[in-house]
């Protein structure tokens, strides 16, 4: 065999190796970014009152959680049992950031970044740390810093 071809050869492989390497790559951050998707509680002492967020990966609902068949599933931010659709978002491993329509004269937008945290027996249960602001007529009524946890099955 010539040196031209065992070289072409050689290079093929190696662009081949590498390629695939590429790949195992994009694949594990793409399974890492998909634990963030789903649906999020913020605390607070109210449950009705108590936004929640949905955020899925192709905009289309989520499944409905076993145990709690009325949970919200849409995407966008949900507060007092009302739907805010996302007018505009920003995903990634890191953190999200939204704005919602308006509903009436009131809309929201969000700047946070994803953590992780032990949900009682469960390990790394994703989170979401931020600042939500409300907005009515176009001025901001309220501006407070949230922690939304990922809804999680027990």
């Amino acid at each position: 065999m010539s040196e031209t071809i065992s070289a072409s050869i050689n290079e093929r492989a190696a662009d081949e190796f590498f390629r695939r390497g590429q790949e195992s790559e994009t694949q594990a951050l793409h399974d890492k970014a998909a634990d963030f998707y789903g649906l999020y509680y913020s605390e607070c002492d109210e449950k009705l009152q108590c936004p929640a967020l949905v955020i899925s990966s192709d905009g289309k609902p989520i499944p409905p959680k076993a145990n709690d068949p009325d949970a919200p599933t849409h995407p966008g931010l949900h507060v007092s049992q009302r739907l805010f659709p996302f007018a505009w978002s920003q995903f990634s491993p890191q953190g999200f950031a939204f704005r919602t329509g308006r509903v009436g004269h009131t809309a929201y937008s969000f700047q946070g970044r994803f953590g992780r945290e032990n949900v009682d027996v469960i390990p790394d249960v994703p989170y979401l740390v931020g600042v939500l602001k409300e907005t009515r007529n176009g001025r901001v009524v309220s501006k407070k810093k949230v922690h939304f946890g990922h809804a999680v099955i027990l």
